[in-house]
């Protein structure tokens, strides 16, 4: 039998990222995202719950808000538990692998600055950070009249 679970999400986060730490120092980081739906002429929102683990939940709760754009890859995650007055519940949560920092529509910062985190024992790395880490390269105009166009 196959299994997949896998899922990729973009929109933009419904509260402030939540850093809290197990009893066992391991920080994590919950936050909700609000992923629009277009269906013909009227538009429709879904929301979501994501808990991101380690250094992942840590970044994001340094560099993200309330209504910041983000892309989030993960997996779907089942919990059930019983509630204070004795009622079981249910919830399907998405637990973030990776997530990419969006740039806000109009702000002329293609990805916001933010850069990419990949979550994961390795830690994963900051990449694409942006106009910050690029380098400034000296542009000859001479060179361009070898372009046939």
């Amino acid at each position: 039998m196959v299994s997949f679970n896998r899922v990729i999400l973009a929109g933009n986060l419904t509260r402030d990222p939540e850093l809290r730490f197990t009893g066992g120092g391991i920080p994590v980081c919950d936050f909700g995202l609000a992923v629009n739906r277009v269906r013909s002429k009227n538009e429709e929102v879904d929301f979501f719950d994501i808990t991101a683990w380690r250094e992942l939940g840590e970044t994001i709760a340094n560099y993200k808000k309330k209504g910041d754009p983000i892309l989030v890859e993960g997996r779907l995650q089942f919990r059930s538990w019983e509630a204070q007055d004795g009622s079981k519940r249910n919830k399907v949560d998405v637990v973030a692998d990776n997530v990419q920092f969006l740039g806000r529509a109009g702000d002329g910062s293609g990805d916001g600055g933010g850069g990419q985190r990949s979550g994961g024992q390795s830690g994963g790395g900051q990449r694409g950070k942006g106009s910050q880490d690029r380098e400034d390269v000296d542009i000859n105009e001479e060179d361009f009249d070898d372009i046939p166009f």
